[in-house]
């Protein structure tokens, strides 16, 4: 049986791709923030904050980079797991239809 729905799979496919990958870079940004407020950056003196606070400015930052940023392909893995759901939950409604149109087929005198 030929597959349907093509596009929401791989609408599916790609949002679990960019869910993926938007983990990756927010863990990524997190990590550089809290290296450049560490390393002596200006980042955050240009916000006015002094630079004896950079420091836990800086893990403030990366940490609420990475928290948003998990929650965002959280959320992104879980709409192509959704899709994925409706679209086998399709699959096996067209399947059992078609099973029970053979059944009463077969049970109807000729």
């Amino acid at each position: 049986m030929k597959k349907r729905f093509g596009v929401l799979r791989a609408l599916a496919a790609i949002f679990k791709i960019l869910g993926i990958v938007v983990a990756a870079l927010s863990v990524l940004g997190g990590l550089i923030t809290f290296v450049v407020s560490v390393a002596g950056g200006d980042m955050f003196s240009s916000m006015g904050i002094p630079a004896a606070g950079g420091a836990l400015a800086g893990l403030a930052g990366g940490f609420l980079i990475i928290l948003v940023g998990a929650l965002y392909a959280l959320i992104m893995y879980g709409y192509g797991e959704l899709i994925m759901l409706m679209v086998s939950m399709e699959d096996n409604t067209f399947r059992t239809v078609k099973l029970l149109e053979d059944v009463v087929k077969e049970d109807k005198p000729a």
